[in-house]
């Protein structure tokens, strides 16, 4: 069965990820968008633990992040991270991010994460593998 798109992850704000102002801190955004894009290729079958063998597609960087801060965040409670693929080139992949309130009412930050996949023996840019393609392809979409 298809994942259903865009992908959502409720992710908890604690105590600690504020700062002084009581105010989600700013890299706390880039934290939980990582943590979902980890839900989301754990759900398309790609296991970290997976040796490289297994999972070559593990070995990737992320060449840029840009995110737009549009709402605070204040105190604790969850969120809802909601990702969408965007973009699958030869050797990149682009996910956008929604960071929304639990019930989707506030609009805190919008994001875009480019993915390089890198081979392991050259540390240089080389093509996601067959079977990431195939997982991860059909769930591109134009960003809205």
């Amino acid at each position: 069965m298809p994942l259903r798109m865009p992908f959502r992850s409720i992710q908890r704000v604690y105590f600690d990820d504020l700062d002084a102002l009581n105010i989600l801190h700013n890299v706390r955004f880039l934290l939980f968008m990582e943590r979902a894009r980890g839900e989301l290729l754990l759900e398309l079958g790609f296991r970290w633990e997976d040796d490289i063998a297994v999972n070559p597609d593990k070995y990737h960087v992320v060449a840029e992040h840009q995110i737009k801060y549009l709402a605070p965040v204040r105190g604790e409670g969850e969120l809802e991270i909601a990702l969408q693929p965007t973009h699958l080139g030869r050797s990149s992949a682009i996910l956008t991010a929604k960071v929304k309130s639990r019930h989707g009412d506030v609009l805190h930050a919008e994001a875009t994460t480019r993915l390089v996949r890198l081979d392991p023996a050259t540390q240089k840019p080389c093509s996601w593998s067959d079977r990431f393609r195939a997982a991860y392809g059909p769930l591109v979409a134009e960003p809205k």
